[in-house]
């Protein structure tokens, strides 16, 4: 603050001279000196006294004072000082705004019961997809897959990637990418643990965790070509070294599927037996049995499973699979 009483002290001393110059024989050239001088000075007192919200860039607030300063007449500098420090302080008060006041709605006495089990269904979402004209409907119908399971959802997705609305394209490619994103998160997660991690059963169960993470890149149609078969090789590997150190019947399915899906069928057949010998239910085992015998054309074989396999529920897809084979 003492500073700025002496820059004040001294612009008033420089306009004073600037003003004597000019009443006697006048040195315009001194008096116009001194009159910027003072300018300058009175232009950071002027600054220094602004409140801090119109204090933006000091270069351009310095400038504006001292030109508005330089400008004036001699006298018109204090006045100047004491118009805008005071108008910037204390602005006028605008008594004539009207407030309207409104009460707060009430929120209702129970939430919306919202239905569990949507009415749409995946063929029907597909048939909008293909089939519907307005862009509103297809974008819809993407919209309605977000809230499916994944195994649901993926498949409507991948079609909409094909739809020739911008639009519905990209909100179709960023809930894929979303999916796809959260996935490999987990999978970057386990993979630290897995490196910090030597005790038994835990590493065992990460290894089979983090090749569940894999097959479900596979399973869900994310992982498409080379990258497929590079999530399937990862996942088999981790669920091997699974396997040696906890057998369980689940874990030797699972690697029985995984085999099933690289082409490995006679790899395939071997781990499934070994799930059948460890105790898993047949009835889990053979549907898995009688597609790998399938796909090593098989057929007695394949016929054989389905047979020993408990009559499934009407419409199911078992059950279709069983009636066709029953009546070869």
């Amino acid at each position: 603050m003492i500073i700025i009483i002496v820059v004040a002290i001294l612009g008033c001393i420089c306009q004073y001279f600037a003003l004597m110059e000019v009443l006697k024989e006048p040195n315009w050239l001194l008096a116009i000196s001194l009159h910027a001088i003072a300018s300058a000075l009175f232009a950071v007192v002027s600054y220094f006294f602004i409140p801090q919200k119109y204090k933006t860039t000091l270069f351009s607030a310095f400038t504006l004072l001292f030109l508005l300063l330089f400008t004036l007449p001699v006298l018109g500098v204090i006045g100047v000082v004491f118009a805008i420090t005071y108008a910037i302080c204390k602005p006028l008060k605008n008594d004539d705004i009207e407030i309207e006041e409104h009460k707060i709605p009430e929120l209702p006495f129970e939430a919306r019961a919202i239905s569990a089990t949507p009415t749409y269904s995946i063929g029907g979402l597909k048939a909008i997809l293909k089939h519907a004209s307005e862009p509103n409907k297809r974008l819809s119908a993407v919209m309605a897959a977000r809230h499916m399971s994944d195994s649901q959802a993926i498949p409507i997705l991948k079609l909409a990637l094909k739809d020739l609305e911008d639009d519905i394209r990209l909100l179709a490619y960023s809930t894929l990418d979303g999916k796809e994103a959260k996935i490999n998160e987990k999978v970057s997660l386990y993979q630290q643990e897995i490196a910090q991690t030597t005790k038994q059963p835990k590493l065992s169960n990460l290894q089979k965790q983090l090749a569940q993470l894999y097959w479900e890149l596979s399973y869900l149609g994310l992982a498409q070509g080379a990258l497929k078969q590079y999530v399937l090789e990862k996942a088999q590997a981790l669920a091997l070294q699974s396997v040696e150190q906890v057998k369980t019947p689940a874990t030797f399915i699972f690697l029985g599927r995984i085999c099933l899906a690289l082409g490995k069928y006679q790899q395939a057949h071997e781990h499934l037996a070994h799930a059948t010998e460890l105790g898993m239910a047949r009835r889990h085992v053979l549907p898995y049995k009688a597609e790998v015998a399938f796909c090593m054309n098989k057929f007695d074989d394949c016929k054989r499973y389905l047979n020993e396999l408990p009559m499934q529920p009407k419409g199911s897809e078992l059950r279709h699979l069983q009636e066709y084979w029953h009546e070869q």
